[in-house]
């Protein structure tokens, strides 16, 4: 008989209307002690999709540069909400969890912890290999208190290695695993992805890894340690130009020029000036109607420019004639041409344009969600299921929010929790799941 997840406790469901289509892992309880991206991506993901996230928090959390985070901090005059980029990474990383901040290397701390070990089906962290095992919450110890837990751990390069005691960060990731290489610039300066990349594929790879487990336990009853991390998780992103790269002479990725979009694809493949802004060309497919579409010679003909090969080493003459003729006309011009010829293209959108998108908005991928600090609008979640539908049941929680609804669901009774308060084990605002419920309610 396949393993049943754990029900949620009484005092501790999320207030969710009856009518509302099931969750696909309700019934499932994730322990998270992760912290910055890669981790909490990971669970959020994981909560989106129905399952109870405890989220276990430091007594102080900072920021990445020492100082304090202030997750709904409003304007001056106290009517907005008024984010940094540090509090907008806490808040679109950790709706639809609920806090406790705990002392893990006190007594009363680390009993918490070990009894919400007992009563969840996953464990969930991104600390450096050996941090969880001195607190006395790795997966040794985890497994005595729970046999069946699934335990997964994020981390920056692996459990083992030359590397695995070392700081792990995005952008390291990216730079050890050639991805600066990959996205270097046409003088061949490596550069960084321009949004945390290395994180949010360990976050979706970790997110992966606890489902598939979830679905062996739930056939067999046995769990176990699944583990991602950041470079890996670089590297497996670059499948392609790794398979290309490890078995034909190739050689180091060449971007060439500052348009083209990656060093091993011939053109058009990348963002080319217009009039009035930028252009997406990815294929090159449909050369001969391009060229038409452009007042040009079909280029296929072109002795430089015949094959993608031949094209790719005349890359800067070929991109340079594309460049000549987009100049004459503005994009949305050039769009209403090749849209109407089913060609490959799209608008290089600004950020803000992005938003005003009409596809963007036809998707209502942007929600707005009541929080504590006011209307927080966010990103929804991409996976979209018919049956078992993503919601946001709880805004990105306050520091320590719900510590009296996790103590009771860890099996404290009014006079344990009184002690642990007075034991400075825990901190926070220890709100109940009651007050945390108003508005918890997500609509587009």
């Amino acid at each position: 008989m396949p393993w049943q997840g754990r029900e949620a406790s009484e005092g501790m469901t999320d207030s969710v209307p009856a009518t509302d289509p099931p969750a696909a892992l309700s019934g499932y309880r994730i322990l998270d002690f992760t912290e910055r991206v890669q981790g909490p991506l990971g669970t959020q993901i994981l909560g989106d999709l129905g399952a109870e996230v405890i989220k276990v928090e430091r007594l102080e959390v900072v920021t990445p540069d020492g100082g304090p985070m202030e997750r709904y901090r409003t304007t001056d005059d106290g009517h907005g909400f008024d984010p940094d980029f540090y509090n907008a990474a806490f808040l679109s990383l950790n709706r639809n969890k609920q806090s406790i901040s705990l002392d893990l290397k006190s007594a009363e701390g680390l009993e918490v912890a070990r009894r919400l070990v007992a009563v969840c089906d996953v464990v969930y962290e991104n600390f450096r290999p050996g941090v969880m095992d001195r607190l006395g919450v790795g997966y040794q110890a985890c497994t005595e208190i729970n046999p069946s837990i699934i335990y997964a751990s994020a981390s920056g390069y692996g459990k083992d290695g030359p590397y695995a005691k070392r700081r792990g960060q995005d952008i390291l990731a990216q730079a050890i695993g050639g991805l600066g290489a990959m996205n270097a610039t046409a003088d061949g300066r490596p550069t960084a992805v321009g949004i945390p990349i290395a994180d949010i594929l360990g976050g979706m790879n970790g997110a992966l890894a606890v489902l598939a487990a979830l679905l062996y336990r739930d056939r067999t009853g046995i769990g176990q340690h699944v583990q991602v991390n950041l470079l890996d998780s670089v590297l497996a992103a670059q499948g392609e130009e790794a398979l290309l790269f490890l078995n034909s002479p190739v050689g180091e990725p060449q971007r060439q020029t500052a348009m083209h979009a990656h060093p091993y694809i011939p053109p058009p493949y990348g963002f080319y000036a217009t009039l009035d802004g930028y252009i997406a060309l990815p294929s090159g497919q449909q050369l001969p109607e391009l060229s038409a579409i452009l007042g040009l010679p079909d280029l296929r003909q072109d002795p430089r420019f015949s094959t993608s090969r031949v094209r790719d080493r005349n890359r800067v003459e070929f991109e340079r004639l594309l460049e000549e003729e987009l100049a004459q006309r503005t994009t949305t011009e050039w769009l209403e041409v090749l849209d109407a010829q089913d060609i490959y293209a799209a608008p290089v959108n600004t950020v803000g344009k992005a938003f005003a998108d009409p596809q963007v908005l036809h998707n209502k991928i942007v929600i707005t969600v009541d929080a504590p600090g006011g209307p927080l609008t966010m990103i929804a979640s991409p996976l979209r299921l018919s049956t078992t539908p993503t919601r946001v049941r709880r805004p990105p929680p306050r520091l320590g929010e719900h510590t009296d609804d996790i103590l009771r669901l860890a099996g404290f009774d009014d006079r344990d929790i009184d002690r642990i308060w007075k034991s400075g084990a825990v901190a926070g605002s220890g709100a109940t799941s009651t007050d945390a419920q108003a508005g918890g309610k997500a609509h587009s």
